[in-house]
């Protein structure tokens, strides 16, 4: 994958995962949809490591 590619990944990830965030805690939902927005928010920040470690890898940071 291009740096420049994995990099826009990344940003657009971050993004996704900061209004997710505040979504979660700024705003009532029942459980079940938190729930559901905590398995996300995991899985973001998952894919997000994945990726940096992809960077770091490839000596690109």
């Amino acid at each position: 994958m291009f740096t420049e590619e994995l990099n826009k990944m990344i940003a657009l990830k971050k993004m996704d995962l900061e209004e997710c965030e505040f979504e979660l805690y700024n705003r009532y939902y029942p459980s079940i949809v938190r729930m559901a927005m905590m398995n996300y928010i995991s899985v973001l920040q998952g894919q997000l490591e994945k990726y940096n470690h992809d960077l770091v890898k490839n000596h690109q940071i």
